[in-house]
């Protein structure tokens, strides 16, 4: 469906369309993380970023983000090495009010609404982040959802609102399919020992009783352990069975 657009008097031209429509038509194609990188940067011409990166967290029953996994298409790296190590989600108010309530935000509003750490702001404009645009959508059932960042030195304009309006939710469902069809595949790769173990970890069992049940050494149920977090890309026994389960890897 081409989508209307108009929106508070705001026009876009007849190339501007034609160049957003055919953004959206590739981005249903995205499946690799090389294709969606290629899909953000190629809204260059229509906003002039410097820097993206996207995130897809996974939300908690209280509304907190439990774990999240980023794409960064072009942010400084020595910055987002240092945005995970510092833990800066915790204090990046973009990062805040995007899972609270989705929707777009120009930093700067964002800033004067909930003022930043003065360190978190200078280290940002230090590598070139100074102003940009940040938007999220949420799934229906209200546990993930994307944050899909535009940075560098940008003004705030309706023009640009009005495309990343219409072209932000087939970037989440683009960045959506990418992340499930990466998962499927760490799921596909389980070997059947480690189908077995995960199995019995579903049903509560430890892993000395696990060695007892399928006659190998604690040792052994440890290093299939870790290998199924790493494929699963899980942070407890718990979260790998959930994936398990959502894969149907093992039986409920």
């Amino acid at each position: 469906m081409v989508p209307n657009l108009r929106k508070s008097g705001i026009h876009l031209s007849k190339h501007d369309t034609l160049s957003l429509l055919d953004i959206i038509h590739t981005s249903t194609a995205c499946v690799t993380e090389e294709a969606f990188r290629k899909l953000v940067l190629s809204l260059r011409p229509l906003i002039p970023f410097d820097y993206s990166a996207c995130l897809m967290g996974r939300k908690s029953a209280e509304g907190g983000v439990t774990s999240f996994d980023a794409i960064n298409v072009s942010y400084p790296a020595e910055w987002s090495i240092q945005y995970v190590e510092q833990s800066y989600h915790l204090v990046d108010p973009v990062f805040k009010v995007n899972f609270s309530r989705f929707g777009l935000q120009f930093w700067s509003n964002t800033y004067k609404q909930h003022p930043p750490l003065k360190q978190f702001i200078q280290e940002a404009e230090d590598v070139g982040l100074r102003r940009g645009y940040s938007i999220g959508h949420v799934s229906l059932d209200l546990s993930e959802g994307s944050l899909l960042s535009f940075g560098g030195d940008l003004r705030q304009d309706p023009r640009s609102e009005l495309i990343l309006h219409y072209i932000s939710p087939h970037l989440h469902q683009a960045f959506l399919r990418l992340l499930r069809r990466k998962n499927d595949r760490r799921a596909a790769a389980l070997s059947d020992r480690e189908q077995e173990i995960l199995s019995w970890a579903k049903e509560g069992k430890s892993t000395w009783e696990i060695s007892v049940i399928l006659g190998i050494s604690q040792n052994t149920v440890k290093f299939h352990m870790k290998n199924i977090f790493t494929k699963l890309n899980a942070n407890s026994r718990s979260h790998a069975v959930a994936i398990a389960l959502d894969n149907k890897l093992i039986e409920f």
